[in-house]
């Protein structure tokens, strides 16, 4: 199989800096999942951040692996790489496509994590609507963490979450409700901040 390279900012991918998580995935039906071959290549944001796509050997093109090189780490930390790799796959539900992106567990392997440690980690997922998908351009659109805390504190919509700490909300929603409530939020468009990744012409 033909590799393909995306390189993505994590600042490019508004939707891993949103701080907004899922406990679970949006769909455990594998009959959601969908292929887009236009997704794979590589790719880069506003910020110079770069995205590397390929797909995954043995599923049908419908699980893919992102690598997110952010330029800007090497420079703020030297606790981190600067580059994070991440599983993603694509669902339909009821005509909208959804990003759903989770670390790449295997990654912990080998890397000084002891056994226990390593299966104490627990993988989130960033979920994201795709709005659209095109040779040369991505659309994301991802939640903004302080405007869906004031649509909640208004009591204007409802999810099951837990507010990890002041930076991190994690919704605790199963696939079914966490569906049916990340479509109900279509009514509050506010609450999205909309990215476009470009292909990055090699």
């Amino acid at each position: 199989m033909k590799k393909y390279i995306l390189t993505i900012t994590l600042t490019g991918l508004m939707l891993l800096t949103s701080c907004v998580r899922s406990l679970y995935p949006i769909s455990e039906n594998e009959n959601n999942l969908v292929f887009k071959k236009e997704l794979l290549g590589h790719w880069i944001d506003k910020d110079s951040a770069q995205y590397i796509v390929d797909t995954i050997q043995g599923h049908n093109g419908k699980i893919y692996r992102v690598a997110i090189v952010d330029p800007k780490k090497s420079l703020e930390s030297i606790e981190f790489s600067d580059t994070s790799f991440f599983i993603v796959t694509i669902a339909n539900i009821k005509g909208r496509l959804f990003l759903d992106c989770y670390p790449e567990m295997e990654r912990f392997a080998n890397k000084n994590l002891g056994e226990s440690a390593a299966q104490s980690v627990l993988p989130t997922h960033f979920i994201m609507r795709l709005i659209s998908v095109q040779q040369n351009s991505i659309e994301l659109a991802s939640i903004d963490k302080d405007k869906f805390l004031l649509l909640l504190n208004q009591k204007k919509f409802g999810i099951r979450n837990e507010l990890i700490d002041k930076d991190n909300l994690l919704f605790t929603e199963k696939p079914h409700g966490l569906q049916q409530k990340l479509i109900e939020m279509e009514k509050f468009p506010s609450v999205f901040s909309n990215e476009t990744l470009t292909r990055l012409k090699n």
